[in-house]
């Protein structure tokens, strides 16, 4: 029987994002916070359109982005999704409180229009927990992906002390004997935190595959997230 996987969760912090959907074409841009978590939900950018042979400029009160937007001697908006982004980038404030690129498909040359006030969303220093999967002491276990950041969490509600042994990586080229894998108490009814896992010492392919033996069934449950650095 094949290993049972564990999929790894990606617990890294979200940043606050905001992708525009301005009518017409090639026009719309996307805005991500620089600091992740919720804190940048509370950043806002709006484009306002007024007056006549008006200039492109940016402007930041707090936390609230103002593009006003160029407009000809009609009072019809003239800047371009390329022009805003160039002025939000070179706008020292606004760059402190996010970054700013051409949206997906989009090539930037569409004049962009009026837009009210609107919130980034998605900020979060939390993730929500995946589903544990019950240890199977017969088939055993296998997480993917590993790049050095990958954890696994090991609950047990056993009575008795079991194990959970990581398989070291195959043997070097020229017959090296395997070195056996390290294996780790797993004290009754409580939970560790195993990893994370070096590539060179523990990558079964170039998958980034880690195989994970757990001495009992059921009893012991298994998570496995992905941990990076906050920015």
């Amino acid at each position: 029987m094949a290993r049972v996987a564990v999929p790894v969760t990606d617990a890294t912090p979200q940043k606050a994002s905001l992708t525009t959907t301005l009518t017409g074409a090639n026009n719309d841009l996307a805005f991500t916070a620089k600091v992740a978590g919720p804190g940048g939900n509370s950043i806002t950018v709006a484009y306002v359109v007024g007056g006549i042979n008006t200039p492109l400029s940016v402007s930041v009160a707090g936390f609230a982005i103002t593009v006003t937007v160029a407009t000809d001697g009609a009072g019809n908006p003239t800047s371009t999704a390329s022009q805003v982004l160039a002025a939000i980038q070179g706008n020292q404030d606004a760059a402190t409180l996010i970054s700013a690129a051409l949206a997906p498909s989009n090539d930037g040359s569409g004049v962009v229009a009026a837009m009210a006030a609107t919130a980034l969303t998605g900020g979060s220093l939390g993730v929500s927990q995946p589903a544990q999967v019950n240890a199977d002491a017969t088939n055993k276990h296998y997480l993917t992906g590993n790049d050095g950041q990958v954890v696994l969490e090991v609950v047990s509600t056993d009575a008795a002390s079991q194990t959970v042994t990581v398989q070291l990586a195959p043997a070097a080229a020229g017959g090296v004997a395997a070195v056996p894998g390290q294996a780790e108490t797993i004290p009754a009814g409580a939970t560790r935190i195993l990893g994370p896992f070096a590539k060179s010492k523990f990558d079964q392919n170039a998958a980034g595959d880690v195989h994970f033996d757990p001495s009992v069934s059921t009893t012991l449950k298994f998570r496995a997230y992905r941990v990076a650095k906050a920015v």
